[in-house]
């Protein structure tokens, strides 16, 4: 087994591919380019496919993964709008795809290679439509829409519609702009959102009412403590595997901060802040929880941190050059 790290260039319009060593150290060994502005990534490990969104002429390509890691391409459909997230449902034949600009969200089922097909359902007015990501334990879609404040849920039925839940969304606080999502990953019952305009982790809960899922919200805490900041850009939120720590980025402050969380209630608690790359956009964990990768969207290069194994804490061990304008990482052991 060894880990592949893939590193989505904007501006370079390409994919670079890298060995990522258990030592730490990393080499290139593929560039592979994307014919636009490569933004949104995703991966199917079991069918071995790699997903890339491209603007302004709005695809989704697919890249077979090979043995080596490397990529090779597959097919590409052609998309409504700029794509700037890629997710699937639990069992891999639905992909859905958000588009900021388009102010939609895209279901497009995968055939049984995983290749995408024509959508079948689009959802128009979600305005700032960012991310969409399934949360496989209540078989719902929660869908930010950063430009109204709020995150709109729906079901999946079997076919692949989203029909909307009872409650139909959450409403977070006023100009505080929801991003990104993560679930806890031994307990969905609990949600973590970055908030981009106001630099804000909001913590919800997953409950059942009456026979039906039901969230709230239980926690609104500062991605910053005792640093002065009048403007926040917030971007990218993960959490490692073990469900321990939560790390979230920001792009004003260029940095990476730090969470404990509570493995009863799902709350969490800052514990430290770490700058880094300019513009970090971006950043993943791998599988392990052994490192972490965080890429400048302005510096154009990324660092590797590793990530230690009781607290957390971050340690730079290395900064590589990468394309201009990373606006996506993953990192996958194969």
């Amino acid at each position: 087994m060894k880990q592949i790290v893939y590193i989505a260039n904007s501006m370079s319009q390409d994919i670079e591919i890298w060995d990522l060593y258990q030592n730490g150290n990393m080499q290139l060994i593929q560039k592979i380019e994307t014919d636009g502005q490569v933004q949104p990534i995703n991966l199917i490990k079991d069918k071995n496919l790699l997903y890339a969104g491209v603007r302004p002429d709005n695809r989704i390509l697919v890249y077979t993964i090979e043995e080596n890691g490397m990529l090779k391409k597959n097919s590409q459909i052609y998309i409504p709008g700029s794509p700037n997230y890629i997710s699937f449902c639990s069992h891999k034949k639905f992909l859905f795809c958000s588009s900021y600009h388009h102010n939609s969200l895209s279901v497009i089922p995968l055939n049984k290679y995983g290749i995408p097909q024509d959508p079948i359902q689009i959802i128009y007015n979600i305005k700032g439509c960012h991310s969409a990501l399934f949360n496989t334990k209540y078989n719902m879609l929660f869908i930010t829409s950063l430009k109204e404040d709020c995150i709109y849920l729906y079901y999946l039925t079997k076919y692949g519609i989203l029909k909307s839940t009872e409650q139909k969304f959450i409403q977070t606080k006023i100009n505080s702009g929801p991003r990104h999502i993560v679930f806890h990953p031994n307990n969905q019952d609990f949600i973590y959102t970055i908030n981009e305009l106001n630099g804000t982790v909001d913590v919800w809960k997953i409950y059942i009412h009456q026979n039906e899922a039901k969230v709230k919200n239980i926690q609104n805490i500062s991605i910053i403590n005792n640093v002065m900041c009048n403007t926040y850009w917030s971007a990218d939120i993960h959490l490692t595997s073990c469900g321990s720590f939560l790390y979230v980025s920001d792009r004003t402050l260029n940095s990476i901060s730090l969470f404990h969380v509570n493995q009863i209630d799902g709350t969490i608690v800052f514990i430290n802040i770490y700058f880094t790359e300019t513009q970090p956009r971006t950043f993943c964990i791998d599988e392990d929880n052994k490192y972490m990768i965080v890429a400048g969207q302005k510096s154009n290069k990324f660092s590797l941190y590793s990530i230690h194994k009781k607290n957390g804490d971050l340690k730079k061990i290395h900064t590589y050059s990468t394309g201009k304008e990373p606006l996506w990482t993953m990192i996958c052991k194969i």
